[in-house]
């Protein structure tokens, strides 16, 4: 298993769905009881209140959304990434962070996220 490119391949969906506004396909990356922490202290619970948050965020011109990978791992049916975050936002601002993500492979072979928390550097 290469978790390095299963890390990249999952991480263009997830840039694609958000660069293009398609909250939708973005709620669908995630396991239905995923959990979510935008690095406000609060913790959202399944793909619903995750969807919210992201629209929240495409409605506010939350755009160009990149992920580079610092460091990858796990095994079997289980991985994670830890991964340096930029986007742009409706004023054209930079803004970015260090996102941690653990992915769940489900029974048909498919990756998705079931834990994802990451901070905002200002």
């Amino acid at each position: 298993m290469k978790i390095k490119s299963i890390i990249e391949t999952a991480n263009s969906a997830w840039n694609k769905a958000l660069n293009s506004g398609n909250i939708k396909a973005l709620a669908s990356l995630y396991t239905d009881n995923a959990t979510l922490s935008p690095g406000n202290g609060t913790t959202l619970a399944g793909r619903s209140e995750i969807e919210a948050l992201f629209n929240s965020f495409v409605e506010n011109g939350v755009h160009n959304h990149t992920l580079e990978i610092i460091e990858c791992g796990g095994s079997d049916k289980v991985i994670y990434q830890v991964s340096k975050w930029n986007a742009n936002g409706a004023e054209s601002s930079s803004f970015g962070g260090i996102t941690m993500s653990v992915l769940e492979q489900s029974s048909d072979g498919q990756w998705h996220t079931n834990s994802h928390v990451w901070n905002m550097k200002t």
